[in-house]
């Protein structure tokens, strides 16, 4: 009986955190355009994925909320863990209905990581019954789409991020490979006149200077998410202190964001928001 209550306790213990990891943000698009009440703010939309939604990783969203440059806004988080750019496809129509003043797009970290393995992409394939492996091909042309389609359909002003490093060991292919599809975004905002922001070359830059004598090289591995979120919704450890423990700079499981990190993009959110 005693056997049997602990793993039913455990059970429960492990579905409660996992609820809370993957809760859809209550101020996603689809909530605003669903609500009776007409706002009187101007609407600044965040579209990405986990590193956005912010429930296994530092929120940023949920923390610019609370500075005074965002105080006359009304800012969307439209992140879901897990997405890639197809996923921000099929949002784009629902995100220019609320007729933003911004929109901020942080996003292919997971178009990345597919495309590193056969089993990584099976991951993905199995989640989202794509129709097509991930390469830098269609992610290029799927950001192309995505800033044609908010170019045209809306007045917002567009902020492309380059995206965060994948592990924090230069020589790895992973790391190696946010370089080359951060470029990738680097150039589409050039070609399209948008606004770019080097979030992946100030983290680069940070662990080059570091020089971690053994830095943290990223594999597939979910245990180290599964690990790291434990850690902080169950032993309430700060994304800081989980990154701390495993001898990190910015990330908390190779792939998401602790507050340093957080911080660096929310003050190069800021600069657009400054009045």
């Amino acid at each position: 009986m005693k056997h049997f209550l602990a793993l039913a306790s455990l059970f429960l213990l492990t579905r409660c955190v996992f609820f809370q990891a993957t809760a859809v943000p209550e101020n996603n698009t689809v909530s605003y355009l669903s609500s009776a009440n007409s706002p009187h703010k101007e609407f600044i939309v965040f579209l990405g994925d986990s590193i956005t939604h912010g429930r296994v990783s530092y929120d940023y969203v949920d923390s610019l909320t609370r500075h005074p440059y965002a105080k006359d806004y009304i800012l969307v988080n439209e992140g879901i863990n897990s997405r890639l750019t197809y996923q921000i496809l099929e949002q784009l129509e629902n995100v220019v209905k609320l007729k933003p003043k911004f929109v901020f797009l942080l996003i292919g970290t997971n178009d990345l990581k597919a495309s590193l393995s056969e089993e990584e992409a099976g991951y993905y394939f199995k989640k989202w019954d794509l129709k097509e492996t991930p390469t830098k091909e269609s992610f290029t042309k799927n950001v192309n789409t995505i800033v044609d389609y908010l170019k045209k359909n809306s007045q917002a002003k567009i902020i492309l991020f380059s995206i965060p490093v994948l592990g924090e060991d230069p020589e790895s292919i992973p790391f190696q490979r946010s370089i080359e599809y951060s470029k990738l975004l680097k150039e589409i905002g050039s070609s399209k006149k948008v606004t770019y922001k080097p979030f992946n070359e100030q983290l680069v830059q940070a662990i080059l200077t570091n020089n971690n004598p053994n830095p943290s090289r990223y594999e597939m591995n979910r245990w180290g998410m599964y690990s790291t979120i434990i850690g902080h919704y169950v032993f309430y450890k700060s994304w800081d202190e989980l990154s701390d423990k495993k001898g990190m700079l910015f990330l908390t499981d190779n792939i998401h964001l602790n507050a340093r990190a957080g911080k660096i993009l929310e003050s190069m959110i800021l600069e657009e928001l400054k009045p």
